[in-house]
This record gives C-alpha cells, sequence and structure tokens, in this order.
C-alpha cells in the first residue's frame, strides 16, 4: 500500500512540475514574445506589419522545425529582420521553456496551398511531378529520402553548393509548411503488377522467382533480401555484374521500373 502511495505521489508531483513549466512557458512567451507574434502564434496585428518582413506564424514551426533551429533563431534572432536576439532577456532554462509553449501550437496543413506555391516557385526546376525533368540538373523528389523537417530545412535555407537557394523570402512559415508536405505526397508510389510483369520480362529467364535468388559479393553477409536497402538493390539491378550478361532490357529500366520491381522483390521474399 505504501508503494503504491509513494507512486501516486511521486506522479502528482511530476505532473505538478509539468504544468509549472507550461505555465512559465505561457508567462515567458507572453512577456517576449507575443507582441509580435499574437498568444497564438499567427502574428499580431503590429507584427504583421513589421517592414522589411512581417512577424512568422509559429504554428507552422511546431510540427517540422527541429528544436535546435529554434534554440538558435530564439537566443540570436534573425539578422536584418525585427526578431532581436532573445539571449540577453532569457536564460538557457527560460528559452527552453518558450521552445516548449511553440511546440504546443497546432496547424492543418493545406495541401491546396502547398501545389500552388510549389507551382509558382519550385515547379522550373523540379517540374509540377517532381521528377526535375527540366534541364535545370534539380533532385528528383520523387526519389528524396529527406524527411519532412529536413525537407522544410532545404526549401527555408536552400542547399549549399547546388542552385537550390533559399526560399524564405518567397514563402512564409506556412506556405513553407504546405510546400514540404505537398512534396512528400509526390513521392513515389510503386505499382505491384507492372513490377510482376517487368520482373517477367526481364530477370525470370535467369531468375525462376525472386526466393530462388542467391545474395553473393558484399550482400552475401546478409541473411535476406529484406535486409537490403533500395538502394542497394538498385545497384545490383541495373548495375549488378549480371547485366552484361542479361538482355538489353536491364541497361534499359527507368528509376520507375527499377522501384516497381524493388516492390515485387519484398512482396515476394518478405
Amino acid at each position: 500500500m505504501f508503494k503504491i502511495v509513494t507512486i501516486f505521489v511521486s506522479l502528482m508531483v511530476l505532473s505538478s512540475s509539468a504544468w509549472a513549466a507550461d505555465m512559465q512557458g505561457k508567462a515567458l512567451f507572453n512577456n517576449n514574445c507575443a507582441s509580435c507574434h499574437a498568444m497564438d502564434g499567427k502574428g499580431s496585428k503590429m507584427g504583421l506589419k513589421l517592414k522589411p518582413f512581417p512577424a512568422r506564424d509559429l504554428t507552422a514551426l511546431a510540427a517540422t522545425v527541429q528544436r535546435d533551429e529554434l534554440r538558435r533563431i530564439i537566443s540570436g534572432g534573425i539578422q536584418g529582420t525585427a526578431m532581436t536576439p532573445k539571449k540577453y532577456d532569457l536564460d538557457a532554462l527560460e528559452i527552453e521553456y518558450v521552445i516548449d509553449y511553440i511546440l504546443g501550437f497546432k496547424r492543418t496543413v493545406n495541401l491546396a496551398n502547398g501545389k500552388k506555391r510549389f507551382s509558382k516557385v519550385c515547379v522550373s526546376c523540379h517540374g509540377m511531378d517532381g521528377r526535375s525533368q527540366t534541364g535545370m540538373g534539380a533532385k528528383n523528389l520523387v526519389y528524396s529520402k529527406l524527411s519532412l523537417a529536413d525537407t522544410v530545412h532545404t526549401i527555408r535555407y536552400g542547399r549549399a553548393g547546388t542552385k537550390m537557394t533559399s526560399k524564405r523570402h518567397q514563402l512564409n512559415n506556412a506556405d513553407i509548411e504546405d510546400v514540404a508536405n505537398y512534396v512528400h505526397g509526390l513521392r513515389y508510389q510503386h505499382n505491384l503488377k507492372k513490377g510482376a510483369e517487368l520482373y517477367a520480362s526481364t530477370c525470370k529467364s535467369c531468375h525462376k522467382s525472386p526466393s530462388t535468388i542467391k545474395l553473393q559479393g558484399n550482400a552475401a553477409a546478409k541473411k535476406s533480401m529484406s535486409d537490403l536497402s533500395d538502394y542497394v538493390l538498385d545497384l545490383r539491378i541495373r548495375h549488378g555484374r549480371h547485366v552484361a550478361r542479361s538482355n538489353k532490357q536491364v541497361q534499359h529500366l527507368s528509376d520507375d521500373d527499377t522501384r516497381d520491381i524493388i516492390a515485387y522483390l519484398r512482396q515476394e521474399t518478405k
């Protein structure tokens, strides 16, 4: 009985501490951020009129921006904007409380807006389908492995050494979040039926079925095909030692074709 009471008291203390931290975060946000961002994070009347850039919608940061980045922005501010460094007003722990408050914001993603903004800002390099067949050398977004947070970061700050420039002055926070989610929606959806047909026409003459394929070389250390990444399977299908002695169709498989075959292989060997 004593043990149960002790656990109950501990839970009450933890709950009380969390509540106190939430209240402190709210109070700190109110005193240091709300004049520009409003208490709901969407921007106050004054904040939205700031020049040259209005206050950002913080609700579009909660689900997609890393804590480290929020810490950097709050602590160091953003040069050229009204967002001044808060490290002189808040200590390290208080900044964490403010971040906790911001991370509690919720926003509904608007994919229609994401598509609209993508068509205006991104389509010239990536194409409307995201496959980047524009001659600009942009990355094929259909096969991107970036997380949603990394996609948001790339849109906001660009990618050094490439033609991908920062879009943070062309798109606001909500636009960036919407575009990132739209881009993720473009990611490849495999076609198992087509994969089976391609396997039959390009692979079956040597490999009766996916289950009969033996892993060789470095892959032999793996237990099964499911232990190989899509990247490794793609390399082995299109550039493996079998290509030279296979029919010419293997050499002309597109990205989509390979992905369909990989999906079929995984379906048949799981």
